[in-house]
């Protein structure tokens, strides 16, 4: 384990407590393949987990957890996953059902009352996914209607891991049809429900690629009444709780796929050392070398990419961008080595004799868990667009004097010039070399014109109006977005020769001169 070991900022305790969770999880696998042949949920092998204290390792010690942080649980999810990955997705749903959501919007009361049963192994769920809502999230119908001190709760969920094998569910309800409110996502509310509850049951039981010895289905819920007491943050708040709860799942899904890449591992060697092909042992073939050589660099990137998330976590840093880029990145590397994996052991890549095809599956099965890798993707740019700032701008480009080629600068304007439609022509004209094939935005402008953007506006118009701009509008109020000079307003503000450049080795040819 030396080489998958601890990080230098890990704590004393949290490299301790990988030790004890490898050693202890060694213990079970025997038991957890048994219950991956038979297809039964192994109840009493959670149990025995539950019992470590391992699925609080999250949660801060005064609550009856570990205190370990997320780096704590991207290693029980980590450790998991390496050893075996169906029981593994039940473990790391303890952590996601419920439990960043109870930690960071629960009173005092609520953290009190959930959170020791979830760092006792108490099992959980979380209910996102409906028919109308899957990758929209916001788009869910289930129902909660306040009457007095409950709500009651009516509709559907589906797609939900441990469903009908979860004590404690996590459900995300429709609280408004108030179109304001849902356009600007205060129409969702979070709530605690139990197995057990009157008019809450498990509806149908799905067979998912990789599942075999974990239960997947639906929800159905008529007029369950939930106590005002077990809604989570106040009502129209359940988009934000949702989110934050992503972020940390989506982490631990990436922690998941690490250890996918390490058990792996354990058999791309060692499995082609000793099968024999044309007269020699697989591995010494080179395209069988690539292959590892891929596994073992996706692993690297991928847990080093997780453990940074996972400590961003632990300091208070907004992992907002963070967590959906390392679990795109994660499913998508899982997939690839999967497949990789199972060329390199190819019968036995596919059967179920050994793990290969088991972890394979999950590869693709995480492609859609926790938030599609497309999703993912568009939360990145999404966050992206918001957080990266100067990162994200692109350096002012000028004409060199000299060669008359655009160079990058990141120096200011000089100075700006005077408001007329002659000088924004100019503008427009030079970055018609500087940047060829660009628009400019109003703002564009302002960096080089003194005037304002009603100003700007004006302007362009005025020379929309004589056909020496094309423009791109805002639909709803006409105003220029994007704005480039037309080929008559390009000739308007210089003569042909102007524009011309050609490199050295042409203009030193006659031939090649026009």
């Amino acid at each position: 384990m030396a080489y998958f070991g601890p990080y230098p900022w890990w704590t004393p305790e949290q490299v301790e407590f990988q030790k004890k969770t490898a050693a202890f999880l060694d213990t079970l696998v025997e038991e957890e393949m048994v219950s991956r042949w038979t297809r039964e949920f192994p109840f009493e092998l959670y149990e025995k987990i539950g019992a470590t204290g391992m699925t609080g390792a999250a949660i801060p010690a005064e609550y009856g957890g570990l205190g370990l942080g997320a780096t704590g649980s991207c290693i029980v999810a980590e450790e998991c996953w390496k050893r075996f990955p169906g029981i593994g997705r039940i473990v790391v749903g303890n952590f996601n059902g419920g439990l960043r959501q109870v930690y960071e919007h629960g009173t005092e009361e609520q953290k009190k009352r959930m959170l020791p049963p979830i760092a006792g192994g108490e099992l959980g769920a979380v209910a996102i996914t409906e028919v109308t809502a899957g990758t929209d999230a916001s788009g869910m119908s289930l129902v909660a209607k306040r009457e007095g001190d409950y709500y009651v709760l009516n509709g559907r969920k589906r797609f939900i891991v441990a469903a009908g094998v979860a004590d404690r569910y996590f459900i995300y309800a429709q609280t408004s049809f108030d179109p304001v409110d849902i356009k600007k996502h205060r129409h969702l509310s979070a709530f605690i429900i139990h197995k057990g509850d009157e008019g809450f049951h498990s509806e149908k039981i799905n067979e998912i690629l990789g599942f075999e010895n974990v239960q997947n289905g639906s929800l159905y819920l008529k007029d369950v009444k939930v106590p005002v007491a077990d809604r989570l943050g106040e009502e129209g708040e359940g988009w934000a709780i949702l989110m934050g709860g992503l972020n940390f799942e989506r982490t631990n899904i990436a922690a998941t796929m690490s250890g996918l890449h390490r058990g792996m591992i354990q058999y791309i060697f060692d499995y082609p050392a000793r099968r024999v092909q044309f007269g020699k042992a697989v591995i010494d073939q080179p395209i069988v070398q690539e292959k590892i050589a891929n596994i073992i660099m996706r692993a690297k990137i991928l847990r080093d990419s997780v453990f940074v998330t996972a400590y961003k976590w632990d300091l208070g840093m907004d992992v907002t961008i963070d967590a959906s880029a390392v679990k795109g990145l994660a499913a998508g590397l899982a997939l690839q080595s999967g497949d990789d994996a199972s060329q390199i052991m190819a019968g036995d890549g596919i059967n179920r004799f050994y793990p290969i095809q088991n972890w394979f599956e999950l590869g693709k099965a995480d492609h859609i868990a926790g938030g599609t890798v497309e999703a993912c993707r568009l939360t990145v740019y999404g966050q992206g667009k918001k957080k990266l700032g100067e990162d994200a701008v692109m350096p002012r480009r000028v004409l060199d004097p000299k060669l008359r080629v655009p160079v990058p600068t990141y120096k200011p304007v000089e100075a700006k010039v005077e408001a007329t439609a002659e000088n924004l022509l100019a503008i427009l004209a030079e970055n018609y070399l500087i940047n060829p094939g660009l628009h400019m935005m109003p703002e564009d402008i302002m960096m080089y014109m003194d005037a304002d953007a009603d100003k700007v506006q004006e302007l362009i118009a005025e020379l929309k109006a004589a056909g020496d701009v094309i423009t791109v509008d805002n639909r709803k109020t006409g105003a220029a977005k994007l704005v480039a000079a037309s080929y008559p307003g390009l000739d308007k503000a210089h003569d042909r020769t102007w524009y011309e450049w050609y490199p050295e080795y042409v203009k030193a040819d006659p031939r090649r001169t026009f």
